[in-house]
């Protein structure tokens, strides 16, 4: 009967994530020599290859994919084992993998991750600023996005709103400022698109500035470029910008959590779960007192959109 080492199907399954070896190495802390030296020997031991090299990486053969499948679902039970024995005394442990937009994974750095990390000395937390070409499997993985659909294997809830307003540099007349505005190529009309081009006008000027990232709107109207639709969070905790008052509305967007039900329910995906709820309000909403914005009215809008700013 055919036996596997544990450690071998581990650099299977990163090589197929990774996409190459030198990848797959990286992400298991190890020398690439000892990654494809381990590979080749499982290749071996099966007697036929898991991956075929080509120019643009590792390609799963149809046996990869079925060891791949297999190796997955031990993975979950390693996990869950693992999880189920710690649960005892309390103590989660392990890694749970947070993928987001950076400016959402830098606000729960400030706010959410430092008592969470220091009260649970055995969680780990990946932040990966980007959407996944496929699904990543395996370890605990939580994903924040604007009104995004969760995939077929994943379900979704609601964490909150998230107000955006119209802001311009500090002693600048936004009269006389031009736009500048998120932007990503693969998804061009996003909600802070969509709002920016109403208050411009249908023939208004295109931006003079675009980022994928609204940490990168806020640097740039800081710089004096332009004034910009911005989440009211980040902005609030500049000096440098202030809100304009030629609109008095607001672009609020529903901010939802993704999971993946293989691991949703284990200890260190509820203990981060339930930390972004709990940590919701003071990483993302609408500062308390604040006077700068008008307060709703049949003016303002919700606004969806398929992809985080």
């Amino acid at each position: 009967m055919m036996s596997f080492d544990w450690n071998n199907l581990k650099i299977v399954l990163a090589a197929s994530r990774a996409g190459s070896l030198a990848r797959a190495a990286h992400l298991l802390d190890l020398d690439q020599s000892t990654t494809g030296r381990r590979l080749t020997s499982l290749e071996a031991d099966i007697g036929t290859s898991l991956f075929a090299r080509t120019k643009s990486g590792l390609v799963p053969t149809e046996i990869g994919k079925i060891v791949i499948e297999r190796a997955e679902e031990v993975e979950v039970r390693m996990s869950n084992m693992a999880d189920e024995i710690a649960v005892g005394d309390g103590t989660p442990v392990g890694l749970v993998r947070l993928i987001s937009n950076p400016w959402i994974l830098e606000e729960l750095t400030r706010t959410a991750l430092p008592e969470l990390l220091k009260t649970n000395r055995h969680l780990d937390i990946r932040m990966i600023g980007l959407i996944p070409s496929t699904p990543i499997s395996g370890d605990a993985t939580l994903s924040l996005w604007f009104e995004n659909l969760p995939r077929p294997s994943e379900f979704a809830v609601n964490l909150g709103e998230v107000h955006y307003g119209v802001y311009a540099p500090k002693d600048s007349d936004p009269a006389e400022l031009e736009w500048v505005s998120f932007f990503d190529e693969d998804t061009p009309r996003t909600a802070p698109v969509r709002l920016w081009e109403k208050m411009r006008g249908a023939r208004g000027r295109r931006p003079r500035l675009t980022s994928t990232n609204a940490s990168g709107v806020l640097k740039a109207v800081e710089a004096g470029i332009g004034k910009a639709v911005l989440p009211i969070c980040i902005a609030e905790q500049s000096d440098m910008v202030v809100p304009c008052g030629e609109k008095p509305f607001e672009l609020i967007r529903i901010l939802k959590l993704h999971a993946h039900p293989d691991t949703v329910q284990a200890h260190r995906t509820q203990v981060v779960m339930k930390t972004l709820r709990d940590k919701f309000a003071q990483t993302f909403s609408r500062p308390h007192g604040d006077k700068r914005f008008a307060p709703a009215n049949q003016n303002n809008r919700t606004i969806s959109s398929p992809k985080p700013s």
